[in-house]
């Protein structure tokens, strides 16, 4: 697995969340990314421990997972790991099992920003979600923020250490986006990428806009080695 041919970020398991809403929505978006050059995929339906317990989450989970096994939805690819995306709150360290929410064939978690503005606790809870767990932490869609982060929020996220910044492959595809993309790609901060894609309609997979866009730059600029096959 590397980054160029797995998507890190999606909805794709049927009613777990806002994303596909069933079967055939699922089976329409893989096929998408499959037909854009994806070949892994990370589901992560969203988390917030507010709204369910990890056990029911993951058991929700699973059986989403399951029903696109009996499908036949997953016969084109190659691999297929089961992850969250972890909205961050305050505290959320203190929650018992949160690295169950984790990819654990990369040892890897995946954390959603808050949308209400920049916050110093916000690094100081990842530091430590990363020290309790001792886990590699990934910040879903840095890009996302553009609009309500300034660049001193930003260089104080970039600063966190030893963190992974995923970015959405439409981040190419819009000005201030693609200028944070730029900046993190020529300080050689570690990334990856991931469609967010939650339907067939208008959140849809754009993983071949990353691949044309990428071609100008060397492989070494990213996150290989932690990817590798297990």
């Amino acid at each position: 697995m590397n980054i160029f041919d797995t998507d890190f970020h999606c909805h794709i398991l049927p009613g777990i969340d806002d994303g596909a809403a069933n079967v055939d929505e699922s089976i329409k978006l893989i096929n998408m990314q499959l037909s854009q050059g994806v070949r892994n995929i990370v589901a992560t339906p969203h988390f917030r421990k507010h709204q369910m317990s990890i056990n029911t989450f993951l058991e929700r989970r699973n059986q989403a997972y399951k029903t696109l096994i009996s499908a036949g939805a997953f016969k084109k690819v190659s691999r297929v790991l089961l992850a969250a995306e972890i909205a961050l709150e305050r505290n959320l360290c203190e929650l018992d099992g949160i690295e169950r929410l984790g990819n654990s064939k990369m040892n890897t978690l995946l954390l959603e920003l808050p949308y209400d503005g920049y916050r110093k606790w916000m690094c100081e809870e990842i530091e430590e979600i990363a020290y309790t767990t001792k886990m590699q932490i990934i910040i879903a869609h840095l890009d996302r923020y553009t609009d309500i982060y300034t660049q001193e929020d930003y260089n104080d996220i970039f600063s966190i250490p030893d963190v992974i910044f995923q970015f959405n492959t439409s981040a190419f595809t819009r000005r201030k986006d693609k200028k944070l993309l730029k900046t993190a790609i020529k300080d050689d901060y570690p990334l990856v990428f991931g469609t967010d894609c939650h339907n067939p309609q208008s959140r849809r997979p754009d993983f071949d806009v990353m691949l044309k866009n990428l071609k100008h730059y060397e492989q070494n600029y990213f996150v290989n080695k932690l990817f590798e096959p297990q």
